[in-house]
């Protein structure tokens, strides 16, 4: 029977926390190593990086797209490098966000001796534009878009009168949907788990109104409106500034990415186009609807192990709904410990108890992997 296949998950802003990952460096050579190169290029830049990483909480510095942006990337990229060392490499590889950047590099559109100066990059075309927020939200984007008056550019105003709800409950007048406008989808995480993005005093105005509608919201640590229309002049800066990096087809035998923009393989001309990658600051991040597809099509036959990269289980929480991972056919397998635990010893503990699920599966089945 088939082998079942290992998919590498890796976050993205939203899901930073103090010393993600930071139990592995010291511990482990494969994810020292190249957090080390990353530092090391970037000088001056990467000690105040570094420091920032391995402060204890509260770091209200890690909320700064220009801290955490940067360091998501290097742990993403450290920790997909650790993988494939210790273990074998992810047949498939999702990133949310930043995340994905951190895929592209270790399957080799961009050379990881050039993760520092990506992130340099992003962080350069991130300067003086795309400011706001982000904001959580437990509701599906249908509902969002019923509740607050429909998602077009922004959040569409095109009533003279208070719009009325599925319930009869008049959701959003027009005074209120012009306060709203820059708003948009940013994210779908999950079943009922949707970010909105926009400029401070239009997203304040939405969080009051679904409050008030008793639906739960919750800002994430973000001071810019990542995958929302705002970041549209800094996508192209982006994209313009990769194209210098010289993307390239993804090698063979490093995993195949599954876009969180397309939620199908990133194809070879995708991966060559710089606007591609740069394009992803502005455009919605579909990271439950790629997963889900994911599940639904290999779940099963032959399943999956879901390698959760996040310092919060975030990226699995959701799969663990989903039936092809209730019924045990897929798996979770956490890659760092998370509470009070998360970025100390007990990293390295979980990390090790992911690579002998690995190694386990391996060495049990050999080439000819059972689903079970």
């Amino acid at each position: 029977m088939e082998r079942r296949r290992s998919v590498l998950l890796l976050p993205g802003q939203g899901a930073q926390r103090e010393r993600m990952a930071a139990g592995l460096y010291g511990a482990r050579e494969e994810f020292t190593a190249p957090m080390d190169e990353f530092f090391g290029r970037l000088g001056t830049t990467g000690a105040r990086l570094r420091s920032a990483w391995l402060r204890p909480a509260p770091n209200p510095e890690l909320d700064e797209s220009a801290v955490a942006q940067p360091l998501l990337l290097a742990v993403g990229h450290a920790l997909g490098r650790a993988v494939g060392t210790a273990a074998e490499p992810p047949a498939l590889l999702l990133g949310h966000s930043v995340g994905e950047l951190a895929a592209a590099c270790l399957v080799g559109v961009f050379d990881p001796a050039d993760i520092g100066a990506l992130a340099a990059a992003r962080s350069r075309a991130l300067e003086g534009t795309g400011h706001g927020g982000m904001l959580a939200v437990a509701a599906t984007e249908g509902q969002l878009a019923e509740e607050l008056g429909g998602f077009g550019d922004g959040l569409a105003v095109g009533a003279d009168r208070a719009v009325a709800g599925a319930d009869g409950v008049a959701v959003a007048g027009v005074a209120e949907r012009a306060a709203f406008a820059g708003v948009a989808v940013a994210a779908l995480n999950g079943p009922r788990q949707t970010v909105l993005a926009g400029p401070r005093e239009a997203l304040a105005a939405v969080e009051q109104h679904l409050r008030d509608r008793g639906i739960l919201v919750r800002a994430l640590r973000s001071g810019h409106a990542f995958h929302s229309p705002v970041m549209a002049g800094a996508a192209l800066r982006f994209g313009e500034a990769l194209a210098g990096f010289g993307p390239r087809v993804p090698r063979a035998a490093a995993g195949t990415v599954v876009s969180t923009r397309t939620g199908v393989a990133v194809t070879e001309d995708q991966a060559r186009d710089p606007h591609f990658w740069g394009g992803q600051l502005a455009a919605p991040v579909r990271y439950w609807p790629a997963l889900r597809e994911l599940l639904d099509t290999l779940g099963r036959r032959p399943g999956l192990l879901l390698l959760d990269g996040s310092a919060d289980r975030s990226l699995s929480a959701p799969a663990r709904h989903h039936p092809a991972v209730r019924d045990g056919a897929s798996e979770v397998v956490p890659l760092l410990a998370v509470g009070r635990d998360a970025g100390g010893p007990a990293d390295a503990r979980v990390f090790a108890e992911a690579l002998h699920r690995l190694g386990e599966q391996r060495d049990h089945t050999g080439d000819h992997t059972v689903v079970s």
